[in-house]
């Protein structure tokens, strides 16, 4: 006898394909005093044998008193499972939005999960890829819930048998040219002759990877928070394990990209965005969606196709990067404030750096091309269009969280004000050690 399912959310939709482990999970959830409505997708790839599914589930839903949402995909000249599966979750995704379900039911069961999991190790997969399929999951803000994990496909059609309910079989499930097909029908049987109740321990071997999963997931959140944007800084991220730091590249990554392009690296864009981190200042690396990967000197940093990112010329008094107070007798560091004459402020603006820019850097003779003096001060490539400049025409007097130009002396200065800087500057790290 099976054990009722427990601690469900009351709303659920479950994907209802006919066969014996979708039929099993409906049953189950109605047991447990779910409010169902079923989704059954017809891929149209097994002619008769796809329709009568279709009634099948038809019949079952109406003697069960469920609601069923019925799709029917068009497959393409030569359609394969990765197109079957992503018609399938986009229709469900449909059926999430029609009922608003609280959460997707699937019927994957114990086997499915030690399928899947020897699935992704035969692909080279890592970790996270050997954690297979969670009971509790989300993808694309669609919740995913597998109550049928700690359960074998042998007890789910057991418990269908003693309920006499019928089921549906997918002949195509015996066709071993397929992958998991043959993990199904010829590898698993043979391992559980070799070593009995071996899909199980398979299974709970994913259960175990995803708690380890989980803390790891935890630590790369944790430095992910620590430092957000686009910009991560080499002494920190070195200073984390080698698996760590290219779990925390791939988050990067998945945080910032297009929520509409893809959004996971591939195992070689991970090895060279990671090789960044050994690398010389200006080395870079190809990264999907025309993004690319760009080391600096203090930081990692993500780039997107045709970044421009850069400040409006502006007032230095009304500049909001700017804060202009009371002179309190420090004449500030040149970085992140700095005491000028009151009377230069009519004249200066705030901006980005533009073409034939100079600064005469404080204390020194002669003049620099702000290009040089910022490569001299070790500014990143990616951050020169954003570091603040107040600026008299193409003379920059502060370069902000970098240096001051030319700005008279404390005993040269009439009536000075305090000028600081209303923003963090993460160029700054490595001259703050």
């Amino acid at each position: 006898m099976m054990s009722k399912l427990r601690d469900l959310p009351r709303r659920l939709l479950v994907g209802l394909s006919g066969g014996a482990d979708s039929v099993a999970l409906l049953c189950m959830l109605l047991e447990a005093g779910c409010d169902v409505t079923a989704v059954h997708v017809n891929h149209g790839l097994r002619g008769a044998e796809s329709d009568g599914d279709e009634a099948f589930v038809q019949t079952l839903c109406t003697r069960l008193n469920v609601p069923l949402l019925t799709y029917r995909a068009c497959p393409p000249e030569k359609p394969g499972e990765g197109w079957a599966r992503e018609a399938r979750y986009g229709f469900f995704r449909q059926a999430m939005q029609a009922t608003e379900a609280d959460a997707l039911a699937l019927a994957h069961h114990r086997d499915d999960q030690a399928e899947t999991l020897l699935l992704h190790l035969l692909r080279g997969a890592g970790l996270n890829g050997l954690t297979a399929m969670a009971a509790d999951s989300n993808m694309a803000g669609m919740r995913i819930l597998r109550p049928l994990l700690p359960y074998s496909r042998e007890e789910l059609r057991a418990y269908l048998e003693e309920k006499n309910q019928p089921w549906r079989e997918d002949a195509s499930n015996a066709d071993v040219r397929y992958l998991r097909n043959a993990l199904r029908g010829e590898v698993l049987p043979l391992l559980e002759r070799l070593a009995p109740g071996a899909a199980a321990r398979i299974a709970n071997t994913a259960a175990l990877l995803q708690e380890d999963e989980a803390v790891l997931n935890s630590l790369t959140a944790d430095f992910l928070a620590r430092y957000p944007g686009a910009a991560l800084p080499l002494d920190a991220l070195m200073n984390q394990p080698a698996g760590l730091q290219k779990r925390i590249l791939r988050g990067w990554w998945a945080a910032l990209a297009d929520p509409d392009e893809e959004r996971s690296l591939s195992s070689a864009q991970t090895e060279a965005l990671h090789a960044l981190v050994e690398a010389e200042a200006s080395a870079r690396c190809n990264l999907p969606c025309g993004w690319h990967g760009q080391r600096g000197w203090t930081h990692l940093h993500l780039i997107p196709l045709g970044d421009a990112s850069s400040i409006p010329e502006m007032p230095a008094a009304d500049c909001p990067l700017l804060a202009i107070e009371a002179f309190s007798g420090d004449p500030g560091d040149g970085q992140g404030n700095q005491a000028i004459p009151k009377e230069w402020l009519s004249e200066c603006t705030v901006r980005s750096r533009q073409t034939g820019d100079f600064i005469r850097p404080f204390g020194q003779s002669g003049r620099q091309s702000l290009q040089d003096y910022l490569i001299n001060r070790r500014v990143d490539a990616a951050f020169r269009d954003r570091v603040p400049l107040l600026c008299r025409g193409s003379e920059v007097l502060l370069a902000g969280g970098v240096g001051a130009g030319n700005i008279p002396s404390m005993n040269e200065m009439n009536a000075p004000v305090m000028l600081r800087w209303k923003a963090c500057f993460p160029w700054q790290r490595g001259k703050q050690k």
